[in-house]
């Protein structure tokens, strides 16, 4: 497949993942809001978990939906939409990569990997794959600084970075920190900081909406101009 139709179909599949992901969210939510009516006009049930032996009636479910949709449905569906980010941003550079390695032409590859390789093209895949695991243990600000060294876009903007850096950092804090702000969050998240170190993050909704909204801008952006350059 022609690098250009790779990028094409990267950017299809991740605008459609994140369009699923949203969907998931605000379809769940207002089953949840359906549960409360259902409730309220006297309706009854009971659900058992076999897994756990935890029993709940409706009343038990209802008061447990909002913890479900603030703790765990919307930071799960914000989490997905940080990993779609990331993977759209690394798959796009290991596509380019593989068609044009020239700037990793210093990179030194031991000869007992040269000789397993089936063909060059395997090779370069190894030295680019090597390349890109390095890089994503530096900041947010060094992917893309990374992306326009390499394939010159002039996307996304400065703001972008700095604010999706944020969204990121706010991500590791929910799934390495249990959610509580801590000096690595305040570092990475520069002058975008939502909270002091110590403090629990929150995820409103409004803020909620705009990550996926800029996530999904800034994938169409890069998309179109590596589209355009491929």
């Amino acid at each position: 497949m022609a690098l250009v139709d790779e990028v094409r179909d990267l950017a299809s599949r991740t605008l459609l993942a994140l369009d699923a992901s949203h969907d998931y969210y605000t379809y769940t939510k207002r089953v949840w809001r359906l549960l409360q009516q259902i409730v309220n006009e006297g309706r009854s049930f009971s659900f058992r978990n076999v897994t756990t032996g935890t029993k709940v009636d409706e009343r038990a479910l209802l008061a447990q939906a909002q913890l479900y949709v603030t703790d765990y449905l919307m930071l799960s569906a914000f989490q997905h939409f940080v990993s779609l980010f990331e993977d759209f941003v690394f798959d796009l550079l290991r596509h380019w990569l593989a068609v044009y390695p020239g700037s990793l032409s210093r990179k030194q590859v031991e000869f007992g990997t040269v000789l397993k390789a089936p063909d060059k093209g395997a090779i370069i895949l190894h030295v680019v794959d090597k390349e890109l695991n390095e890089l994503k243990y530096q900041r947010l600000s060094d992917w893309f600084a990374y992306v326009e060294k390499t394939m010159q876009l002039g996307c996304p903007t400065g703001d972008e970075i700095e604010e999706l850096a944020e969204i990121k950092a706010s991500r590791d804090v929910i799934v390495h920190g249990r959610g509580i702000a801590n000096l690595t969050y305040v570092a990475k998240s520069a002058g975008r900081v939502r909270c002091k170190e110590g403090e629990k993050l929150e995820i409103p909704e409004r803020y909620h909406r705009r990550s996926w909204e800029l996530i999904r801008k800034v994938v169409r952006d890069v998309s179109d101009a590596a589209g355009k350059k491929a």
